[in-house]
């Protein structure tokens, strides 16, 4: 997955630039076979986001929503 392309969707979605945009961390979820869903943990410096990807059949890659701020511990939950 292109996480780090994403990167601009993901600022839009947190009204936050990032300086640091490293993503550390990802669970994903199969929908209809074909399509997935990917919750990430990023580290955007002395914080984290967790953007909720979606990707569709043909590969096409969407944020959906992202929660923000989120610290290192916290875990990765489907939202």
């Amino acid at each position: 997955m292109r996480v780090r392309q994403m990167k601009s969707q993901v600022e839009s979605k947190t009204g936050t630039n990032f300086a640091i945009y490293t993503p550390v961390d990802f669970v994903s979820k199969n929908e209809g076979e074909v399509n997935y869903t990917y919750i990430v943990k990023v580290n955007v410096g002395d914080k984290c986001v967790h953007p909720k990807i979606f990707q569709d059949g043909g590969g096409v890659l969407t944020v959906q929503d992202a929660h923000y701020p989120k610290t290192t511990d916290d875990p990765l939950v489907p939202f």
